[in-house]
């Protein structure tokens, strides 16, 4: 399925949407920490808060450069992150920069995408599923 739709990279976010987008995760952040006795019952891996960018690919996209996300926190079995938009797919390709090397692709599926309540990003969920590289 080619996907047509261009998506918005971090570095082109207008300076509102930046400083949103940091409100937002610390926001996020303090959330899951009030929550975390109840999530770690539930989840495999914990959580570490990560600030980092993301790259993200749509496979079979037209928009094969991909694009830029701030990232909230990731685990050994997924991440999560914040972006402006739906995305319209479920696979995508999640690359992780590893500083002075190539980046560390893994193959995920989106799990979550819920709207942030009377913001314009989304934060989405991605579950791995097999790391590329």
């Amino acid at each position: 399925m080619a996907v047509n739709q261009n998506y918005l990279t971090a570095e082109h976010y207008t300076e509102k949407q930046k400083r949103a987008v940091q409100r937002l995760i610390e926001s996020l952040v303090r959330t899951d920490n009030r929550l975390a006795d109840h999530y770690s019952q539930v989840r495999s891996h914990q959580r570490q808060v990560c600030r980092n960018m993301l790259l993200i690919r749509i496979p079979n996209g037209e928009n094969t450069e991909g694009f830029s996300v701030f990232m909230r926190d990731i685990s050994a079995s997924g991440t999560s992150f914040l972006y402006p938009g739906i995305i319209e797919v479920q696979e995508i390709l999640v690359g992780i920069p590893v500083s002075g090397r190539e980046p560390t692709w893994f193959q995920g599926k989106i799990v979550r995408c819920k709207q942030v309540m009377n913001e314009e990003f989304w934060d989405y969920g991605v579950k791995f599923l097999q790391r590329l590289s």
